[in-house]
């Protein structure tokens, strides 16, 4: 098996990109998820919000230039996430009063690495008949290679698994919510896609990691089960 692609989400529930290497640390890929989006008002909760409260933060891509985490999006040229721009334009797409923060190690939902087979992106688009873009699942590693067993992630629970230099340990699986059907393009709407998930996978698709041991990761990298 390998490491197929590697992916960084600088903005929680935005588009992120795709990286050549990352050195994994205790708390993931470093600047992952480093920022959130957050409602403002007096009945506002101070959580960070995600696509599953607000769809339209899916129309925004999030990038790390030289260590700064920039944002681009419908009518919005690639600007740093704290200029008030960046706030005012996602507040108009997600028609919400919303400001952005920095969250102290990370704005996850579980923990901090997500790993998918591509093999079971492959099944999927067969089960579905139509394509199915992996990129919809958001995941920070995909993994290749004739040893991946379609929707076989959860197999992984209870063992570690050596990516390149990092040692990851699997934990929960991941229950999948509406985020993954919509296009990463065209920000459509695909319900079959969850409804598909919830009949046959109990909505899960992939698996969280923590790091058990940290080190460099890079595309192409053995991943070997211990």
């Amino acid at each position: 098996m390998l490491v197929g692609e590697l992916w960084r989400y600088p903005m929680k529930s935005m588009a992120g990109e795709r990286i050549v290497e990352a050195e994994f640390g205790p708390r993931g890929i470093p600047s992952d998820r480093g920022v959130a989006a957050f409602e403002i008002g007096p009945q506002s909760k101070d959580k960070p919000l995600s696509a599953r409260d607000l769809a339209g933060l899916l129309k925004f891509r999030a990038s790390l230039k030289r260590g700064v985490v920039q944002v681009t999006g419908p009518e919005l040229a690639p600007t740093c996430w704290d200029h008030e721009s960046v706030g005012q334009s996602i507040s108009r797409q997600c028609r919400r009063e919303l400001e952005l923060r920095r969250v102290a190690g990370g704005a996850f939902d579980d923990s901090p690495i997500l790993l998918v087979y591509l093999a079971t992106m492959a099944a999927l688009s067969e089960e579905l008949g139509s394509p199915v873009d992996h990129r919809r699942f958001r995941a920070n590693i995909y993994v290749e290679g004739s040893e991946t067993l379609a929707h076989g992630e959860s197999q992984l629970l209870g063992r570690q698994i050596r990516c390149g230099e990092a040692v990851l340990e699997p934990t929960d699986p991941c229950r999948r919510c509406s985020i993954p059907t919509r296009d990463p393009d065209t920000w459509a709407n695909w319900p079959q896609l969850l409804r598909h998930l919830v009949q046959t996978r109990d909505e899960v698709v992939g698996v969280y990691c923590k790091v058990s041991v940290p080190g460099p990761v890079a595309e192409g990298d053995a991943v070997e089960i211990l």
